[in-house]
């Protein structure tokens, strides 16, 4: 496996592929909200060795937390992610403008977005996702702010988000009551709609999996929100929604979500 380190046109990322094949297609994977290549860690790294060895080319991209990009996940642009399909579609022996995005948590949130606006995304595997955009997380994330602003930008403007509850307290950061912060937003139910990623503007199939014993926030439940999205709007690609009885992280390290994701991508991405 050859490991590339990219940091060109404000890009910080690393490119994982190999010479076997002449032509791969790429899957760019999006860490949460601790920022930074979250999936090149040694920790994390096998299930992108064992993506290699299956064909593909994988793009570990960081979009904050890292040398010249933004400290906090506010108003991240999205056309930073399109300088990265712009920039695979430069490298040598990668299939250009047909790619698969796996995000995971906040990553899972961006990929969904990212699907739902641009046409190069053929596929999104969405761990632990939000049918919603959030509200932004702060430099100081434990700290309750007054100038809240969304995680995300398109064409220099905000995205609508949904906003966590006035009645949050520094205490209730403090001690992680963040599901019950985020099901208390889920049920502005004017909010949520205008905050609602319009999934079925995606170009492809789309996988979600969650964790049921999630505290971070209601994956399970947004996900199933996502999934009557997609029935409503007769969507015309598989989606598929897969829950385990794990937490929030331990989809990661879970082996029976990454078999579910190689077959995923074997049948609808390959």
């Amino acid at each position: 496996m050859i490991i590339k380190e990219v940091a060109d046109n404000g890009l910080i990322a690393d490119l994982f592929t190999d010479t076997t094949f002449q032509s791969r297609k790429a899957i760019i994977m999006l860490g949460g909200s601790e920022g930074g290549k979250v999936w090149s860690s040694i920790r994390i790294r096998r299930p992108i060795e064992l993506l290699v060895q299956k064909g593909y080319s994988v793009l570990s991209l960081a979009y904050f937390k890292a040398q010249g990009l933004p400290y906090s996940l506010q108003e991240i642009p999205l056309e930073y992610f399109e300088k990265a399909f712009d920039w695979l579609s430069t490298q040598k022996g990668i299939v250009a403008n047909n790619y698969a995005v796996l995000g995971g948590s906040k990553g899972a949130e961006a990929a969904l977005l990212l699907g739902s606006k641009y046409k190069q995304v053929k596929a999104v595997i969405a761990f632990s996702p939000s049918c919603v955009v959030w509200q932004g997380i702060p430099v100081k994330r434990f700290e309750i702010v007054k100038d809240v602003k969304s995680s995300w930008s398109y064409m220099g403007e905000s995205l609508p988000f949904l906003a966590y509850p006035t009645s949050v307290k520094k205490m209730d950061l403090l001690l992680l009551r963040l599901k019950k912060m985020h099901e208390e937003a889920l049920q502005n139910t004017t909010s949520t709609k205008n905050a609602t990623i319009q999934v079925e503007r995606v170009q492809g199939a789309i996988l979600l999996i969650s964790g049921e014993q999630d505290r971070w926030w209601p994956a399970t439940y947004m996900s199933k929100m996502i999934m009557a999205r997609l029935k409503d709007n007769k969507f015309d690609y598989n989606y598929e929604h897969i829950s385990y009885n794990i937490g929030h992280e331990g989809i990661i390290m879970n082996k029976n979500a990454w078999r579910k994701t190689f077959t995923f991508l074997e049948d609808h991405f390959a």
